[in-house]
């Protein structure tokens, strides 16, 4: 695959499905709250409920989605991901598509960085120079400035909305929590390479490969995330275990 060309995909895979797919799994498992007490006058007239949020068609869903999601993150680079459209579509999108495997290339091309890939040649050898990791940078720190209960609660309130855009996908099996799983292990089974792992050039010095068959190997999505460079990649996926973890999901399953 080229590094070149296709490595800015996961970067933004990893930003958008993770941001939805690790706080799905936090709304979808968060404990029900606790039951209110008894009241003490059994005459007392119960407390009405409060109406429920009337929400938008999901066609239309982008405006909502930009104003309840505007507190998930005060980073400038996140906000900036608001600003697409078809926010929830692309969201579900990119899920389906990184759970097998693949890179979300009409999903998230909006977050396509700007510098272009850099190879190092040193003594016939090939290896990706640290400027390319770079590019990276923004769509990781952007997913780590996330606050999980301001994302939870935004979740929580768009449900319905995602539920209807995971349908829209024509999934025969599963349901958007099952995919959100898949795709979190997907990116969590890629393994970390040395930033300086060599690379194969095409005849005409286009398209790099990994050096290593066993790396080149690995799926679209794993090498396309092991290719934003090790400080990046660890990065995003201690967040992702954290969000797993911290929803009840068993190690076992994030292997």
């Amino acid at each position: 695959m080229d590094i070149g060309k296709k490595g800015w995909l996961i970067g933004s895979a990893a930003g958008v499905v993770l941001i939805g797919g690790g706080l799905w799994f936090f709304v979808a498992k968060a404990p029900a709250p606790a039951p209110a007490p008894v009241a003490a006058v059994a005459t007392a007239a119960p407390a009405a409920a409060a109406p429920a949020e009337s929400l938008p068609t999901l066609e239309n869903s982008d405006e909502w989605t930009r104003a309840k999601a505007d507190g998930i993150s005060g980073d400038a680079r996140f906000k900036d991901w608001l600003k697409t459209a078809n926010l929830l579509s692309r969201w579900a999108a990119a899920v389906n598509i990184v759970a097998s495997g693949k890179v979300p290339a009409d999903a998230l091309s909006f977050l396509r960085p700007r510098r272009k890939f850099v190879p190092l040649s040193k003594d016939g050898r090939w290896a990706v120079a640290a400027a390319s990791y770079a590019r990276y940078d923004a769509v990781a720190d952007a997913f780590a400035s996330i606050d999980v209960p301001a994302a939870a609660a935004f979740f929580a309130a768009a449900r319905p909305l995602l539920d209807r855009a995971w349908s829209a996908l024509g999934e025969g099996s599963g349901d958007v929590l099952d995919g959100t799983a898949r795709a979190a292990r997907e990116l969590l089974s890629a393994p970390t390479v040395p930033d300086r792992a060599e690379l194969r050039p095409s005849e005409k010095g286009i398209v790099y490969t990994y050096a290593d068959d066993a790396l080149e190997a690995r799926s679209p999505a794993q090498k396309q995330l092991m290719r934003m460079g090790r400080r990046n990649q660890l990065n995003i996926q201690s967040k992702i275990r954290e969000l797993a973890l911290a929803v009840g999901v068993p190690e076992t399953k994030l292997r």
